[in-house]
């Protein structure tokens, strides 16, 4: 029976801020967005989401890349301003909350979560969770999901986790956790509704 949920953040509560980055430098100066998304999603990003390396160093390394004239604290704050607040997974969250216990797996790093807290008070949605930066380790390695299990005290097949992205999704299953693809709200709220969570509708 599943007793926890799981939600990723960006591209789920959170539009995704880092798309919406790439297509602001294509528009705004020509970059690459195969090149800017290898940047941020990539071993360099990884690093940084990982706690390798700090803001100045990500960005100082970002801008050389791509050759771009702004400065490293103004890529980064245009960077977290992407992420603006789903309003109708806000709201399914707060109604799962009156059934469940709500966790977040993130890859994340800390700049952004402050950020993105002092603007939406988010993490009050949530019992708790794991932040990639945290650990030292982001999805889709299996080892970020076993600490999300073992900070929840509960075994695979109690949670259920969500995430906008397949591959992110696939570890979970494979470690016996029930997953569900992210498009938008309500077809996430169906799809919840046919595995009949929350628990008040069932007969």
């Amino acid at each position: 029976m599943i007793s926890v949920l799981a939600f990723d953040l960006g591209g789920v509560l959170f539009s995704d801020g880092t798309r919406e980055f790439i297509e602001h430098l294509n528009r705004t100066s020509g970059v690459d967005p195969a090149r800017a998304g290898e940047l941020l999603n990539g071993s360099l990003g990884s690093r940084y989401r990982e706690g390798g390396m700090s803001r100045d160093e990500f960005w100082a390394a970002f801008r050389r890349a791509l050759g771009l004239s702004a400065s490293g604290p103004e890529l980064a704050a245009r960077w977290i301003d992407g992420y603006r607040l789903n309003e109708g997974t806000w709201d399914l969250i707060q109604d799962l909350s009156q059934d469940y216990d709500l966790y977040y797996l993130s890859d994340n790093v800390a700049e952004r979560v402050e950020a993105i807290e002092r603007r939406y008070h988010f993490l009050r949605l949530f019992k708790g969770g794991v932040f990639s930066h945290e650990v030292g380790v982001r999805k889709p390695h299996l080892d970020i999901y076993k600490m999300l299990l073992e900070k929840i005290g509960a075994e695979p097949q109690q949670v259920l986790f969500v995430d906008d992205k397949e591959w992110a999704l696939a570890p979970a299953e494979r470690i016996g956790m029930k997953t569900v693809l992210f498009r938008d709200s309500d077809q996430v709220r169906r799809a919840l509704e046919k595995l009949h969570i929350p628990r008040d509708q069932r007969g």
